[in-house]
């Protein structure tokens, strides 16, 4: 199921310019709120109109602006579900599954067994005659993916669909919703602010910032190679510093006070504007490592605590260099039981791996 969007939009910050092929698949949008990832899914659906440019679905014109084609929402067969579920209030929630089977021209019972079908595959069947705020948000999220799925979408599109859940439910119904989306073998955009939401579900990720797609591709791939600044930070890296590219193997994280050296088969490319390195990524460094390593001690600092914080089963610990500039400090994460094998004491010299430090242009 191909998706081709080129649009613009005018927006009151930023111009939205969106650039993407997609086949099947979950594609994730992951970007800082007003970014314009909601609005990308609005034009898509039809609920906004681009300035220029054009949508088709599987070989489908949705909208052109040239051609003068826009199709109204009830006719691009895309499902949306929205971030707050839209459910109607004054409806039950057979009755909220029915609407969306107005369109379709369908016999009466015809719809009948759609919904019947739909109330059992959804786990909902229960609740038929309730409305909506008499449920809870996992139940009214599957009554309103039981709606969009009762007018046989050609494509999905999912707003934040976690964002008003608590953890333990979010994490529940993320396993809930990768089920569905695995039947349902089509093409699925789904917008969020969560990495770890995008890294579990998503298998290419997009990378928005400020209306454009700053990065595109296979979801790990993008984590373990970000690329860019932005993209680094919206996979959860902590550790950014403004760099300077001295040789083809050497680089100066100015913000951190380091000179790092890296092997040959390491290419460090010219537009080398930063560099960032993992919380979970940085090592405590022994003196028997130092006297046996000679690699080791270019890619060290000397360090000391600047304050310490306590997670469930983390902790993290936030380190100053030694050296006496003005420096960024380094967050570093060690699991509990790898703060207890350590003594639960600070280390007086961390390692940056070369082969974990990420090489970015802003």
């Amino acid at each position: 199921m191909a998706l081709s969007v080129h649009i613009k939009k005018k927006l009151k910050d930023f111009e939205l310019a969106v650039d993407f092929d997609m086949e099947e698949g979950i594609v994730g949008f992951l970007g800082s709120s007003g970014c314009g990832k909601s609005m990308t899914l609005k034009c898509i659906a039809g609920i906004e109109t681009p300035d220029e440019g054009s949508i088709v679905l599987d070989g489908e014109v949705l909208f052109d602006k040239k051609a003068g084609i826009d199709l109204s929402p009830q006719k691009r067969k895309v499902g949306y579900l929205f971030q707050n579920y839209a459910l109607f209030p004054h409806m039950t929630v057979r009755q909220n599954i029915e609407a969306g089977l107005e369109a379709s021209g369908k016999s009466k019972q015809e719809k009948k067994d759609i919904v019947e079908r739909l109330l059992e595959q959804f786990h909902i069947k229960e609740l038929e005659n309730s409305y909506p705020v008499r449920i809870s948000g996992g139940q009214q999220q599957r009554a309103a993916l039981a709606r969009m799925m009762a007018a046989e979408p050609k494509f999905l599109l999912l707003d934040e669909p976690f964002s008003a859940l608590d953890t333990y439910l979010k994490e529940k119904l993320m396993q809930e919703m990768m089920t569905y989306l695995s039947q349902f073998k089509k093409g699925v955009i789904m917008v969020s602010h969560s990495r770890d939401e995008v890294y579990q579900m998503c298998t290419d990720t997009a990378i928005m910032h400020q209306g454009i797609l700053e990065t595109v591709g296979k979801t790990k791939e993008i984590f373990d190679n970000p690329g860019t600044v932005n993209a680094a930070r919206l996979t959860g890296c902590k550790n950014i510093s403004k760099a300077e590219k001295l040789s083809e193997s050497e680089v100066y994280a100015l913000e951190w006070d380091i000179k790092l050296t890296f092997p040959e088969h390491i290419k460090i490319p010219s537009n080398l504007t930063h560099v960032g390195i993992r919380a979970h990524e940085i090592r405590p460094v022994k003196f028997s490592d130092i006297d046996n390593n000679t690699s080791i001690k270019l890619n060290m600092v000397d360090c000391q605590l600047k304050r310490i914080s306590e997670a469930p089963f983390e902790m993290y610990l936030i380190l100053e260099n030694k050296s006496g500039k003005s420096t960024s400090p380094l967050w570093w994460k060690v699991t509990k039981k790898e703060w207890k094998e350590i003594g639960e004491t600070v280390p007086e010299t961390v390692e940056l791996p070369v082969e974990k430090v990420i090489l970015l242009q802003h």
